[in-house]
C-alpha cells in the first residue's frame, strides 16, 4: 500500500506535471508541495492551510480533491499515532515558523530611534530657550507680552 505522498507524486508524474507548474498555478510554495509528496507534514503551516494545499494540488492534477483530503487526514493521524507509540512527543504540525529578522530591519529600527531622540532633544532645547527656533519664539513672546501690557495699561 502506498502512502499519501507517494500517491500524489505518482498521479502527478503520470500526468507529466512538474511541482514547479503546480506551485506557479496554485501559488503554493514549492517546499510545501515537496513536503506533501514526502509525507513530511512537520514543514507545513498546519490547520486548514494544509487541507487547502492538498485540495488545490489534487484539483490541479485532475484527481478527486475531497478523496485526497481524506487520505491526507488519515496519513496525518497515522503519523501522530506512530509518534505517540514510539514514546516521543507528538510534533506540533500546527506551529508556524517564526521568521528570522534580517540585520537590515535592525538598522532601520536603530536609525528611527536615533532620529526620534534628536527630535526630542531639539524640542526640549527650544522649549528651554536654547534651540534654533528659540529666538523666533522669544521675539513672538516679547511682542505678545508688550501687546498685552499696552492693552492692560490702556484699561487701567
Amino acid at each position: 500500500m502506498s502512502s499519501f505522498g507517494e500517491t500524489l507524486k505518482r498521479e502527478r508524474e503520470l500526468r507529466q506535471i512538474s511541482l514547479r507548474e503546480i506551485a506557479e498555478a496554485t501559488k503554493i510554495n514549492l517546499r510545501y508541495l515537496d513536503a506533501l509528496e514526502r509525507d513530511d507534514f512537520r514543514h507545513l503551516p498546519g490547520g486548514v492551510f494544509n487541507k487547502g494545499f492538498v485540495r488545490a494540488y489534487a484539483q490541479f492534477i485532475g484527481i478527486d480533491p475531497e478523496a485526497m483530503v481524506m487520505a491526507y487526514l488519515q496519513e496525518e493521524a497515522r503519523q501522530l499515532t506512530r509518534t505517540n507509540r514510539a514514546g516521543g512527543a507528538a510534533p506540533n504540525v500546527h506551529e508556524p515558523e517564526v521568521p528570522v529578522r534580517p540585520n537590515g530591519s535592525r538598522l532601520w529600527l536603530t536609525a528611527l530611534i536615533i532620529i526620534l531622540i534628536v527630535v526630542l532633544i531639539a524640542a526640549g532645547l527650544t522649549a528651554l530657550g536654547y534651540g534654533p527656533l528659540a529666538t523666533r519664539f522669544k521675539a513672538l513672546r516679547s511682542s505678545a507680552d508688550s501687546a498685552t501690557a499696552t492693552v492692560a495699561g490702556g484699561l487701567v
